[in-house]
């Protein structure tokens, strides 16, 4: 690799006299000492390299030792620098002094095993996504719609048990059959309105109206209510 320049995922490196150098401008950027203009653009913090390296000099285009390499990265002193110099020095550089390169070698079953473990792990978060929804759609109140419904199913239910719109009883006793009957729905589902009810006890709430009875008093009450009902 004598005097070629060779890129090591992003980071430039060569070789001079058995010495290997490091391009100080994607070495800076590897270890984090940069900082973006207005449009977004990185660019290298060469004051600040200079300072770390107490050389006036160096910029772009120039080559540093592996020395001042380190250098930069403990005076950054920071996550992105510190993983930056253990992959340079637990991977890239034994990797150039075995092989003249740096390469990442993997069993293909390995490669399998990691897209695989990766598919999965993108499933998991799907189904758990979905789940989050699930739940969510569940725990919300009903719809308008849903809410007439149940409205609806209620005002039948209490024709049925009164004998119909135009029943002696149903001109006596609606007003408390249809307050027993919303008493005992908001009792049986815990909520303060029909339109509070989660959409997960909507079909259960259909079947509780369909199926509501009177208490046993009421219940006697429009028995008696009907019988007196004139001819």
């Amino acid at each position: 690799m004598a005097n070629e320049v060779k890129v090591f995922d992003n980071l430039k490196v060569k070789e001079e006299n058995g010495q290997v150098l490091f391009d100080a401008e994607t070495a800076a950027v590897g270890i984090g000492i940069t900082t973006f203009a207005k449009s977004g653009k990185k660019y290298v913090r060469w004051s600040r390299v200079r300072e770390y390296l107490d050389s006036p000099r160096v910029g772009k285009g120039d080559f540093i030792t592996e020395p001042q390499l380190y250098k930069l990265a403990i005076k950054a002193n920071s996550q992105q620098a510190e993983k930056f110099q253990d992959w340079v020095t637990d991977e890239v550089l034994p990797s150039i002094r075995k092989t003249g390169s740096y390469s990442v070698q993997k069993d293909p079953m390995a490669i399998l095993a990691t897209t695989f473990e990766a598919l999965k792990q993108q499933e998991d978060k799907q189904t758990q996504l979905e789940q989050r929804f699930d739940k969510f759609e569940d725990d919300q109140e009903i719809r308008s719609w849903e809410q007439q419904e149940l409205l609806n199913l209620r005002r039948n239910r209490v024709f049925a048990i009164l004998g119909g719109k135009y029943s002696q009883a149903y001109k006596e006793l609606s007003s408390e059959v249809f307050h027993a009957i919303a008493k005992d729905f908001k009792q049986q589902f815990s909520v303060p309105r029909y339109n509070a009810l989660p959409r997960k006890y909507f079909e259960e709430g259909k079947r509780f109206l369909n199926r509501w009875e009177p208490n046993n008093l009421l219940d006697l009450a429009i028995r008696g209510a009907n019988q007196e009902q004139p001819a």
